[in-house]
């Protein structure tokens, strides 16, 4: 039963082997950077580097990130069509080199000001100016993360994401250790460049594909379209997601009270951190499978693959952490954090639904079901508001988590009717 079972989900369990390298080998670097920042930075300089850090995420947002599911979808669905393919990888890194390149000189022209904003001081405008320069590199390691996961390369994408992971963290403790918070500024910048030149080496024959970024010829206004439409579902998520997220913990803190809502974002951090090894697999393994077929049957043993591998993990680390919740409460953050236990409950039920859902629209990215993706992720975070206002009336701010669970439970049944819906246009059922 045992080797039938491995058997017959090989592929998922294969992929699952190599994410939880990734996401471990992640995981542990952010820990050690995080753990060394705050002992020689103290929660200032820890708190100054996340400026940084977080400011390098939105510009790489629209330079490489916010391409992620259209490059993943496109190389995988082309991956035994040669030109297209070429095509594809050259209209994604040439869009990225272009838009990293406007972002830069807006980066150094206004250094000064960047400065200001993000360090309250503009004696820190040549970090900017040295960001403006090296965000072409933040782009490109990306883009070839998301390429070699289109291509399904899982040995190679682990060697890559590990570099990037074990390199930002060795340059960034080094530096910090050194030069204190300079160093630790400088040092988030140097490594991603340092990541690309050792890529270019880790690649091996795969190396070729940067070519493509300069094959000017190859360059499709078709690609560039499709991947601005992804670009925008993006910005859309990222965006409804915030305002929700600030609204309701607006509500929380009218309501409650600030400690709560301390409460509620210590519950966050700490599901964000968990469901790591789950969101990352739908895009790694779900993602590319989904985007090569039309097929509903394959589409269905795609999906009861990845939830027979899923769902039992879910369920037993899930528990443990239920269990557990004391143990990760006080050695994630402190004892003082120890009343957001009482939220465990309902947020673990909500994750669980949302994995579920999560890898259903991967199917939406897969076949750019673009007005599904809108109104169901609208709705979902409508709902989550407007519930979480009555339901905090009614149980406090566990009624806040029971809202999330009840939101994603509708989310969960409009993704299922959106894609049979699909599929009966397409007369694939």
């Amino acid at each position: 039963m045992k080797f039938r079972f491995l058997n017959s989900n090989r592929q998922v369990v294969k992929a699952s082997y190599f994410n939880a390298i990734i996401v471990i080998v992640k995981a542990l670097s952010g820990i050690i950077t995080s753990k060394v920042v705050a002992t020689f930075l103290g929660p200032s300089g820890l708190a100054l580097l996340g400026n940084l850090r977080s400011f390098i995420q939105t510009s790489s947002s629209f330079t490489a990130e916010g391409y992620q599911n259209g490059t993943i979808r496109y190389v995988a669905e082309y991956s035994e069509d040669k030109v297209q393919k070429d095509r594809i990888i050259a209209t994604v890194f040439q869009l990225s080199l272009a838009i990293a390149f406007i972002i830069g000189i807006v980066l150094w022209l206004f250094s000064s000001y960047w400065s200001q904003l993000l360090f309250q001081t503009d004696s820190y405008a040549y970090v900017i100016k040295i960001l403006a320069v090296g965000l072409p590199f933040f782009s490109f390691n990306l883009l070839i993360i998301y390429i070699l996961n289109g291509l399904e390369n899982y040995k190679k994408l682990v060697i890559v994401n590990s570099v990037l992971s074990i390199v930002n963290m060795a340059v960034v403790v080094f530096c910090v250790i050194q030069y204190g918070l300079v160093g630790g500024l400088l040092g988030a910048i140097f490594g991603p460049v340092l990541v690309f030149i050792i890529n270019l080496f880790a690649l091996g024959k795969d190396r070729i594909l940067l070519l493509n970024a300069f094959k000017f010829d190859l360059f499709s206004v078709d690609v560039l379209k499709n991947m601005n439409v992804y670009l925008l579902m993006t910005i859309y998520a990222t965006a409804i997601a915030s305002i929700t997220f600030l609204l309701i913990r607006n509500l929380i803190i009218e309501k409650l009270g600030t400690q709560d809502a301390g409460y509620w974002e210590a519950m966050k951090r700490i599901s964000t951190f968990y469901l790591m090894f789950f969101i990352n697999l739908t895009s790694f393994y779900l993602l590319p499978r989904l985007s090569k077929t039309n097929d509903f049957k394959i589409f269905k043993k795609e999906i009861k693959g990845f939830y027979t591998v899923s769902v039992p993990l879910l369920l037993i680390g899930f528990v443990v952490i239920y269990f557990l919740r004391f143990f990760l409460l006080e050695f994630l953050l402190s004892k003082e954090f120890l009343p957001t236990s009482t939220l465990f409950f309902w947020h673990l039920m909500a994750d669980f639904i949302s994995v579920l859902a999560i890898a259903l629209v991967k199917q939406f990215q897969a076949k750019l079901m673009v007005r599904a993706f809108l109104v169901c992720n609208g709705i979902l975070n409508l709902l989550y508001i407007i519930l979480s206002y009555f339901f905090i009336d009614l149980f406090g701010l566990v009624g806040v988590v029971k809202a999330y669970a009840l939101s994603y439970l509708i989310y969960l049944i409009l993704v299922i009717t959106f894609i049979f819906h699909y599929y009966k246009r397409q007369k694939a059922i």
